[in-house]
């Protein structure tokens, strides 16, 4: 199973990166669906070389997607750092025809009037 995470280096990402190596190779009933034999964690960042998203969204099984933007300078990053981004991997999913399930994390901020919300 090749998972695709999305904001990889992030509090959450790299908590579930560290997870999810921590099962590799243990035989378990505890992570059902997950077989630790065939897992490869596909890590993706703002640092990531942006070519990897494509190639990633064309081979995930699975996305966990945490990426985004949450204390930009300019009020404007968090369209294109949450919207923009959300769609182009949703795009790339799209283009790939690949049918992953997306797991979207979101803040209590989303239901708030303000520029994060």
């Amino acid at each position: 199973m090749k998972i695709l995470i999305t904001g990889a280096r992030g509090f959450i990402g790299k908590n579930l990166i560290a997870e999810l190596y921590n099962i590799k190779g243990k035989k378990t009933n505890r992570y059902q669906g997950i077989d630790p034999d065939t897992l490869e964690i596909l890590p993706f960042d703002v640092d990531t070389d942006p070519s990897l998203l494509e190639t990633y969204t064309q081979e995930c099984d699975f996305v966990f997607h945490l990426a985004g933007v949450n204390r930009p300078k300019d009020p404007a990053e968090y369209k294109a750092g949450n919207f923009g981004f959300t769609n182009t991997l949703l795009d790339l999913l799209k283009k790939a025809d690949n049918k992953a399930p997306v797991m979207l994390a979101s803040s209590i901020q989303a239901t708030l009037d303000n520029p994060y919300g």
